[in-house]
């Protein structure tokens, strides 16, 4: 059974690689590498899956994706690290919830960094060298993929799934199922 400090571990990771990007605007390469492994051990705790291969293909797919978003300067590097290196923990249907709401946290973190530079007066930014508040300065997108990932971790999108929460889920759709007995 996979323990859920693993989870634990990997919601930390996702909140500071956040946290440096909007302090930074970089994501040090020690979150995605971190994220791997914490993958590893994961899949270890719950068992190999035939179905690992969907992973896999969601990795190397996402990687060769922000990495053409990084090659015509529309993506961090950073971001495209940690974007494939989440995108390891979700098979197919897990990698479009995640990408779902990583494209709508995307969409609401350049609304608000819009409206913030129209508000807030320009000498705050360049008094506090805030890059991110800066006209036409870069978005830390890490937030809305961290925010994404935690969003589909919490839908139980993860793949594989332990054992315990695969008992879970089964109950919860055995209990929603009109016509199911339950006894």
């Amino acid at each position: 059974m996979a323990p859920s400090y693993m989870i634990d571990a990997l919601y930390i990771l996702l909140l500071l690689a956040a946290l440096m990007d909007i302090w930074l605007l970089r994501i040090a390469n020690f979150f995605p590498v971190a994220i791997v492994i914490l993958f590893c051990g994961w899949v270890y705790s719950c068992g190999f899956d035939r179905a690992l291969w969907q992973n896999v293909a969601m990795f190397g797919a996402t990687l060769a994706g922000a990495t053409f978003l990084f090659s015509r300067g529309w993506f961090g590097g950073g971001d495209a690290k940690l974007l494939a290196a989440i995108a390891l923990w979700f098979d197919f249907t897990g990698g479009a919830a995640f990408f779902l709401y990583v494209s709508l946290g995307g969409a609401l973190l350049a609304l608000t960094f819009m409206l913030l530079r129209r508000l807030l007066p320009p000498s705050l930014a360049e008094k506090h060298d805030i890059r991110a508040l800066k006209a036409r300065g870069p978005i830390p997108y890490g937030i809305a993929i961290s925010a994404g990932a935690a969003l589909a971790i919490l839908g139980g999108h993860v793949h594989p799934k332990p054992d315990s929460w695969r008992l879970l889920m089964e109950q919860i759709h055995h209990q929603s199922t009109p016509g199911a007995s339950h006894a």
